[in-house]
């Protein structure tokens, strides 16, 4: 597997999300990182295959990315130390997008049938513990977050069980 660091300045996600998707459709793990040195925005780690990494590479660089990949850089140097940092946080930190076993977690099933599916290291109630049968609805859309290198899907209390925490299309205060 090769995982490369990349940020181009977004300060929206989901542009930072279609960009990478746009050139590896497929990745093994793709996770968003915020960067909070100069002005804030996101870049991201993404793992693939080694057979894709120099095209995609090449079309990070061509939106105007920096891409970090075995301690080099390469790209806009106002944008180098956003991908180490993306790099450095791989698995360890991050939002994860996409993810192996993201399927397994789609439609409506118990907690503990979610955990068992592996997919995820543990799964954070808001609220603290619940029972194993309660109900959890995906709506098809789960961001679990790496914290201190374990996948976790935060969950939020909803009326019929719960719900993840981030939603597909949810409102962003103040805007």
């Amino acid at each position: 597997m090769t995982v490369l660091g990349v940020d181009a300045g977004h300060r929206d996600r989901s542009a930072l999300e279609r960009m990478i998707l746009d050139a590896v459709p497929e990745p093994i793990l793709l996770c968003t990182h915020p960067v909070r040195h100069g002005q804030a925005h996101h870049a991201a780690s993404v793992e693939l295959d080694p057979a894709t990494a120099a095209t995609a590479t090449m079309a990070f660089l061509a939106q105007g990315a920096a891409v970090a990949e075995d301690g080099q850089v390469t790209g806009p140097d106002e944008h180098a130390p956003g991908a180490s940092e993306a790099l450095a946080a791989h698995r360890r930190e991050g939002r994860a997008v996409r993810f192996p076993g993201q399927h397994l977690l789609r439609g409506t099933l118990t907690l503990a049938e979610a955990e068992a599916t592996g997919v995820v290291d543990r799964i954070d109630p808001l609220g603290g513990p619940l029972p194993p049968d309660t109900v959890l609805t995906t709506h098809d859309f789960v961001r679990p977050v790496y914290r201190a290198g374990e996948l976790i899907l935060e969950v939020t209390p909803a009326t019929t069980g719960v719900i993840p925490f981030e939603l597909e299309h949810q409102h962003i205060c103040g805007h």
